[in-house]
């Protein structure tokens, strides 16, 4: 089964992702924007993306037992704007776009719209090459 973590702000992210790495263990990683009152991202890709990725969690992909996927909430909208945001600067994961769907320490990776693409997503959280 794959653990699940969902944290919010880049100290949170870096704090987990720092505390999982030894593990050894496949990381993947949904970078979304901040949560409204109403509960939904202001970014209307990840309100499409989110529910996508989410299934392909708990339908049985194949992403190894005790692999690691966190949700991260990159925060409101201005922060993220920012071109001094620290997602965007971070070297680890050239954030350019959200949602950004990735395996840590890989290649692999999904911008934009294409998180919304089922069969993208479970390509990439099922395929451990």
């Amino acid at each position: 089964m794959v653990v699940q973590h969902h944290v919010k702000g880049y100290e949170e992210f870096t704090k987990l992702v720092d505390e999982l790495e030894p593990s050894g263990k496949t990381i993947h990683i949904l970078f979304s924007g901040g949560k409204q009152e109403n509960g939904e991202s202001w970014c209307p890709y990840c309100v499409k993306a989110e529910p996508v990725v989410m299934s392909a969690l708990t339908k049985g992909t194949k992403a190894s037992d005790g692999s690691h996927f966190i949700h991260v909430d990159v925060g409101e909208r201005v922060y993220w704007k920012d071109l001094n945001c620290p997602f965007r600067k971070d070297p680890r994961t050239h954030l350019v776009f959200l949602p950004t769907l990735l395996r840590w320490k890989s290649p692999q990776r999904l911008d934009g719209e294409k998180c919304s693409n089922a069969d993208l997503v479970e390509m990439l959280l099922g395929d451990e090459d």
